[in-house]
């Protein structure tokens, strides 16, 4: 069975301008739609029948590219979904949500395979993502929400993990803290780019402040929150906790809370990461929070003008996690 790639090789032409061809979303030339047609009718390729009722659509489609982890999304991940699907909204656009894991390039090559799509934003991006190479062989218009080892020539938009880790140790240390854990998630053994960024700034800056860092990683679960607070001592030894992992921080205060641990005059906690479900802890958590309705608005917008033929070139987007302070941090000394 012939395929957009096939129509596109024998006329000459990229896969997206047989799309435009057929669909009639974009303006081109007379000459190279009876070329692409010509294509259509000697290769005897008949466009997916989702993508071409959806022609009539005001502009077209766009995919969220976001793996579904086996404990499932987070409050804070549903909040990237949501504001994706409103900003390809408001750019004229639908949404479509592909759950698949990064390195699933099966799944993923079978549903760009299908063309529904005039362009792919990317998330959970890993330190040397795999979906990249398959991307760019298959011609397929994407921009990164996250970034790679070296994103060089890349288009992505990001959180500065980095300066929201080493903003976070000073934040302690300025309050006297100096035995701190740090409790994240063992996926930057995977690779994981927020992850990896955000440890190895919090090992870098305690080696500044000359503090002492335990770090302790586990799955995102209730329970490495618990093993977690096993592994602190008793009071007076570790006072702080830096958090990069959203349900082990309610597993870790749960566990401080029942152990008798006041908190935050025995052990504060600040969160990285974390979104307004941090208000409903007790204490409320101190949060650095990504700008999500920026992130997902820069990525959408970046991705249209290249879907759209007015491409800025490979940009570079980080922004800066939102500090917010509420009652989980005490001086101490």
């Amino acid at each position: 069975m012939a395929t957009r790639d096939d129509v596109a090789r024998l006329a000459g032409v990229s896969a997206s301008t047989v799309s435009y061809a057929i669909s009639g979303r974009r303006r081109i030339s007379e000459e190279t739609r009876e070329r692409v047609l010509a294509a259509v009718r000697e290769l005897g390729y008949t466009p997916n029948a989702f993508a071409r009722g959806l022609a009539g659509a005001r502009k077209g489609i766009l995919a969220l590219n976001y793996p579904l982890k086996d404990e499932g999304w987070s409050p804070m991940e549903v909040r990237y979904i949501e504001t994706a699907t409103a900003a390809a909204h408001a750019c004229g656009f639908h949404l479509l949500l592909w759950p698949n894991a990064a390195d699933d390039l099966t799944t993923l090559t079978e549903l760009i395979s299908q063309q529904l799509v005039d362009g792919v934003v990317a998330m959970e991006v890993e330190w040397d993502d795999p979906r990249i190479e398959l991307f760019r062989e298959r011609e397929v218009k994407f921009v990164l929400l996250g970034r790679t080892a070296d994103p060089s020539g890349l288009t992505y938009v990001d959180t500065d993990f980095r300066a929201a880790a080493r903003t976070a140790l000073e934040y302690l240390v300025d309050r006297g803290h100096r035995d701190i854990m740090f409790v994240g998630e063992a996926r930057f053994e995977e690779g994981h780019g927020p992850m990896v960024r955000t440890l190895a700034e919090l090992e870098e800056s305690a080696r500044r402040f000359g503090v002492t860092l335990h770090t302790f990683t586990g799955p995102r679960s209730y329970r490495t929150g618990k093993d977690a607070y096993s592994r602190l001592g008793p009071p007076g030894t570790t006072t702080a906790v830096v958090t990069f992992n959203e349900r082990a921080t309610v597993g870790l205060i749960h566990a401080a809370q029942l152990d008798g641990r006041r908190m935050p005059e025995q052990l504060s906690v600040i969160s990285i990461g974390m979104g307004e479900d941090a208000v409903e802890l007790d204490p409320p958590v101190t949060t650095f929070t990504p700008p999500v309705a920026e992130l997902t608005e820069a990525a959408i917008r970046l991705l249209v003008a290249e879907v759209e033929g007015h491409p800025v070139g490979h940009a570079e987007v980080l922004l800066d996690a939102k500090l917010v302070e509420r009652s989980s941090v005490q001086t101490i000394g």
